[in-house]
């Protein structure tokens, strides 16, 4: 899925629908002359929600070829990578917007400006969605799209809690039965405390099911991460000793997920504002309505920005390509002259930038010189990682503070995208092999 530029705004990142095509038919579309061009962004899958989430086309055909998770970003979780690719000379616009996740830019051909706002000056930046949480370590979080401080959604958390229990207590069960305190000997303080948990994370869940109905066909972003939780009943229904009452609790929530999902921003759940979190409220004169007075609902993301590209390229002095719309006056966005002075960020080829979540940008996208019937090189290409942004930032080994939710889901990823020590170290000593064998290993031959 490829998406072509707004045909009266003149950039990218608008509610302008995706077309479908061919990797090569999109390559082709690069190598013409005349544009507008169609410009690779974020795949995702219309037919499975959950399929190549974290490596979408084409960096599913790639993931052996870079780190999944970079040395410098330590043990953050990865979200998600992307391969971006397009082909303007004179410059094109993504629309201001922020992420909801933490993002690594990897410019590989041409140049990209950034120009770069705080999170906290979200009040003056007219998103679409209504502004909820700004989280302390600077997530946003909307009314209809509510995420914890690690980017998790309440439902997502609790189902990897209630999985994350289960593994614990039929570990201790095991254990338990090796040393002979098995059946009759009654529960350790431990086993008690751990089902009492157990117990309390299936409520919350149960409770949670019920807060979204309303929300019913939504998909949850750990679904969507992870492929989905199992099935309730694809749990040993002995292992914890309370998954047969508790199955239909959770009803066909799970199953449920006819909604094409966009990453962090679609969740479902009920948002739960805790002492540490600092509500956010627009200014009284700019009030909850769109900047025309018109707003039944929107169609663009919630972490879009009203404010037209041009309009802001024009504050700002700086050179513009996007149009502004018909009827246009800079008094619908007043907010925008109480805003800080944004960082301005070029970047050239080869040089990357760290991009915390929930940082406003806007990026205009410049191809490389090149004659295209040579080589087809005027383009612009860059890679970048998502990562699920730290809440724990005191602590570089240890980014996440809800360890035991956090723990479970990289053990899970690692074993289902062959990260485990053993396929580490499995994948390592046959390198080595090939390595040492030269021209007669088949890596060198192909």
């Amino acid at each position: 899925m490829v998406e072509p530029i707004h045909p009266t705004a003149n950039q990218y990142g608008t509610d302008v629908e995706r077309i479908s095509m061919t990797f090569r038919e999109f390559l082709d579309s690069l190598r013409k002359e005349e544009g507008p061009h169609p410009y690779l962004t974020t795949q995702y899958s219309d037919e499975d929600p959950d399929a190549e989430t974290v490596f979408p086309p084409p960096t599913n055909a790639l993931k052996d070829d870079f780190p999944h998770v970079p040395r410098i970003m330590g043990n953050l979780f990865l979200q998600q990578v992307n391969l971006w690719l397009g082909k303007s000379k004179s410059g094109s616009s993504s629309g201001l917007h922020h992420d909801f996740h933490d993002n690594i830019y990897c410019l590989l051909k041409g140049k990209k400006r950034f120009v770069l706002f705080p999170p906290s000056e979200a009040k003056h930046l007219y998103p679409y969605g209504t502004l909820d949480t700004l989280h302390p370590n600077g997530l946003i979080s909307y009314e209809d799209i509510p995420v914890r401080s690690d980017g998790l959604s309440r439902r997502a958390a609790c189902k990897a809690r209630v999985r994350a229990l289960e593994r614990k207590i039929d570990a201790l069960k095991t254990k338990e039965i090796g040393k002979g305190k098995g059946k009759g000997k009654g529960q350790s303080k431990e086993m008690k405390a751990l089902m009492d948990a157990h117990d309390a994370a299936l409520d919350e869940l149960a409770e949670l099911a019920l807060d979204e109905e309303e929300g019913e066909g939504e998909v949850d972003d750990f679904d969507a991460l992870m492929g989905g939780l199992d099935d309730f009943e694809d749990v040993d229904a002995g292992s914890s000793g309370h998954m047969d009452e508790d199955d239909d609790e959770d009803g066909d929530e799970e199953d449920n997920e006819e909604d094409e999902w966009k990453g962090i921003g679609h969740s479902d759940d009920e948002h739960e504002v805790s002492g540490d979190e600092n509500n956010v409220e627009s200014d009284d004169e700019e009030g909850d309505e769109a900047p025309l007075g018109e707003e039944p609902a929107h169609t663009e993301p919630s972490s879009f920005s009203r404010i037209p590209t041009a309009h802001l390229h024009r504050y700002l002095g700086i050179p513009t390509t996007a149009a502004l719309p018909s009827g246009f006056s800079p008094s619908e966005f007043p907010g925008l002259k109480k805003t800080t002075d944004p960082y301005v960020v070029e970047l050239s080829e080869g040089e990357m930038l760290y991009l915390p979540a929930s940082w406003w940008h806007e990026v205009t996208s410049t191809s490389a010189a090149g004659d295209s019937a040579a080589g087809g090189n005027d383009v612009h290409m860059a890679f970048n990682y998502w990562f699920y942004p730290p809440d724990a930032l005191e602590n570089f080994e240890t980014p996440y503070r809800d360890t035991l939710v956090w723990d479970y889901l990289r053990r899970k990823s690692d074993t289902e995208n062959g990260n485990s020590p053993e396929a580490v170290k499995n994948r390592t000593v046959k390198r080595a092999r090939d390595d040492a064998v030269g021209g007669n290993s088949k890596r060198v031959r192909r």
